[in-house]
């Protein structure tokens, strides 16, 4: 853990950053009169911008190194923080928005790869729990630095941003080695660390809709406009309680079976969740919601860890740039079908579709782990692993040489 400490420290400083501009920036645009469809466009023109913001840090990385990488692109969203309160007009908001979704995507993909390469198989879980656990309270912590009026909001995300390049600057010169190749390839990724991939989608998929909708939610379930709100603190303490407990568990087992038995037990809260009676005290069902997010809102971590223990180490950080792809692409098309299903069969519709999505992740990943086992029986050929100048793309070059096979993982992780 300690060589990881100043990415750690970096990665709090800028999530406050980037919670206090979550919530700054809607009301900002509000007050200069934009409508509710005119903030809509700048949030997909954020998703857009943090796509392309993926596909680019690994270059990045590639090219300049995991420390003036981060210095970079800290340096480019300063000069955003700068422009953000001359932004007039939706066009204006949009591309200035857009800009910031490359900016934070390039640095979650340097954080992640950072931590990801840095780390074991042995205590990868952990420390992505722990890096998970430190960045939500921060980002739960930046709305409370928000003061709408002036630019003073403006000027204390700058400070945040330039705070975390110093922990990166003065890092151990024993840094993660740097990509060896830097080409995204999701089909490859695929072969390799299908759990993973799909993992980080329905972990999109599911999450990405009860955060949009969990207020709503309350409120058609009989909430106060309090109380609905509060689901969603409800939602992030239940995973910054559990997030520890299920990293360390997956340093212990296989990964694959801890994602499949927490997309399970999502599956039984969604269950239990859609049966709730209208009109059920508050209390009955923020707790509800906490122990679903304690389960679905660390998926993404495990997910993560796995992918990182079956690619070869100079392909962490297009990896981890291609799970992030995924799961901002599940978190956009997923609450569509759910807002349906909620017009449908009402608030329980909601949770109906989460225990559809949970059950289909466990199903894949238990399926695709026996069919794997069956493969590699006793009685056939051994496993061999090609050397390590063969591997291009995401993956290994021969999918039958797929490296997420129990074959493949160390000893006491079989």
């Amino acid at each position: 853990m300690p060589p990881l400490l100043p990415v750690m420290s970096a990665a709090v400083l800028m999530q406050a950053g980037n919670g206090l501009l979550q919530a700054l920036l809607p009301l900002r645009m509000q007050a200069q009169g934009l409508s509710a469809a005119d903030i809509g466009m700048v949030a997909s023109g954020y998703g857009v911008g943090f796509a392309a913001g993926c596909l680019i840090a690994p270059r990045v990385v590639r090219k300049l190194g995991f420390v003036r990488a981060y210095a970079g692109l800290a340096a480019l969203m300063a000069i955003l923080a700068l422009a953000l309160p001359l932004a007039d007009g939706r066009i204006g908001w949009i591309l200035l928005r857009a800009a910031t979704g490359v900016g934070f995507a390039g640095l979650f993909t340097v954080i992640e790869g950072w931590i990801g390469s840095g780390s074991q198989d042995g205590n990868r879980g952990r420390i992505l729990a722990v890096y998970m656990v430190t960045t939500k309270l921060a980002l739960m912590a930046g709305p409370l630095l928000i003061d709408p009026g002036g630019d003073q909001p403006f000027r204390l995300l700058i400070l945040l941003i330039l705070l975390s390049v110093l922990p990166v600057a003065v890092a151990r010169p024993a840094l993660p080695a740097l990509p060896t190749a830097v080409t995204l390839d999701l089909r490859q990724l695929f072969r390799v660390a299908p759990s993973a991939l799909v993992g980080c989608f329905a972990v999109g998929v599911v999450t990405g809709t009860m955060m949009a909708f969990a207020p709503l939610y309350g409120l058609r379930a009989g909430l106060s406009e309090s109380a609905a709100a509060a689901l969603l603190v409800a939602l992030q303490g239940g995973s910054l309680l559990a997030q520890w407990p299920l990293g360390l568990l997956s340093d212990r087992r296989d990964r694959r079976v801890v994602i499949a038995a927490v997309a399970a037990a999502g599956a039984i809260l969604s269950a239990g969740l859609a049966l709730l009676p209208a009109g059920s005290p508050a209390w009955v069902v923020w707790v509800g919601f906490a122990l679903w997010g304690s389960q679905l809102l660390c998926l993404y971590a495990l997910c993560v860890a796995h992918a990182c223990d079956v690619v070869p180490p100079g392909r962490i950080v297009p990896t981890v740039s291609g799970l992030l792809i995924v799961w901002a692409a599940g978190a956009m098309v997923g609450p569509v079908p759910g807002a349906l299903l909620m017009e449908a069969f009402g608030p329980p519709g909601l949770f109906v579709y989460a225990a559809a999505g949970c059950v289909a992740l466990a199903g894949f990943v238990l399926i695709r782990r026996m069919l794997r086992e069956r493969e590699h029986r006793p009685g056939r050929p051994p496993f061999r692993p090609l050397p390590p100048d063969s591997m291009t793309g995401a993956a290994i070059s021969d999918p039958g040489a797929a490296t997420d096979l129990p074959g493949t993982e160390p000893p006491e992780r079989r």
